[in-house]
């Protein structure tokens, strides 16, 4: 969830309905996205039905990244991750943003990941998520590697954001590819702009189709951007130039957060009267690629 420049690329929201099911049905649950089962086997969900986080299948991240040799999770972030922030009923999870003191810190919020838990090399990957529609709010669904090596650290092995978003932007998200070199990213990203009255609090399908040699984003069903291992829109790591999928042919797990202020908007904060918003999260999916790889 690194700071991204900004491509305008105008979209259409599709609306279709596919025969996966699993989900719960809910009022906000408006069709199933596509998926091609030829290509991908269902490996992991996460309906959020208890009334607590599922601890079989993700993790709380606490504090400021301190711990993780982070602080400001390298983006200079104002929020300091709880696991108070989160609460789940209705078959949700709700990621509750709030201004308070905290540990020294003015924000609180959650950030949670599925390292060792539930990963994959290949597949689809998506989610349902409302978000919160307010200035210097960064929520964001994305992935990171399993373990850094062979590729060394970011942004030499690799990041996947499925979907960020800026809240006071309030009809568009992005998402992003960063590769490159240590300590430096090089990255693609693209932006998927809401059509007529449609904006980003209402729930949408985010989704991302990797395969060995490149990956395609949506949001409901939409294309958005397109990535190759190889050719004029690449990816690459000076960690192994002659391997034209690298560093994306390891496993990578799935992060899930809302972050305050930070690189991404331009350092924005919350106006003055800011007390709370919420991003809810309905169902993660994670398939596995059962194509064949060369």
């Amino acid at each position: 969830m690194r700071v991204s420049k900004l491509i305008l690329v105008p979209s259409v929201v599709l609306l279709s309905i596919s025969s996966i099911t699993g989900c719960n049905e809910t009022s906000h649950r408006r069709y199933e996205p596509y998926v091609d089962q030829t290509q991908f086997s269902l490996i992991f969900e996460d309906e959020f039905d208890l009334d607590h986080l599922d601890e079989s299948k993700w993790e709380y991240m606490i504090g400021n990244g301190e711990e993780y040799g982070n602080v400001g999770w390298g983006n200079e972030e104002l929020e300091y991750y709880t696991d108070e922030n989160a609460t789940f009923e209705n078959s949700e999870m709700t990621i509750h943003i709030r201004r308070e003191d905290y540990k020294g810190y003015k924000y609180t919020s959650t950030r949670i990941r599925s390292k060792g838990k539930m990963y994959t090399k290949y597949g689809r990957i998506e989610a349902l998520i409302s978000l919160p529609m307010v200035q210097g709010m960064w929520p964001a669904f994305w992935m990171l590697p399993e373990d850094n090596t062979p590729y060394g650290i970011w942004a030499a092995s690799g990041e996947i954001d499925i979907m960020e978003a800026r809240g006071r932007v309030t009809d568009m998200t992005s998402c992003a590819l960063h590769y490159g070199q240590e300590h430096t990213s090089t990255y693609t990203t693209k932006t998927y702009i809401m059509s007529g009255n449609d904006n980003i609090s209402n729930y949408h399908w985010y989704a991302l189709e990797w395969f060995p040699d490149y990956m395609v984003w949506y949001v409901d069903d939409d294309e958005v951007m397109r990535m190759n291992s190889t050719g004029i829109n690449c990816w690459w790591t000076e960690a192994d130039y002659d391997n034209p999928r690298a560093p994306f042919d390891t496993e990578f797990h799935m992060l899930i957060n809302c972050a305050v202020g930070g690189h991404f908007d331009g350092y924005l904060e919350p106006e003055d009267d800011f007390r709370e918003c919420e991003m809810k999260i309905d169902c993660v999916r994670m398939y596995e690629y059962i194509g064949e790889v060369d």
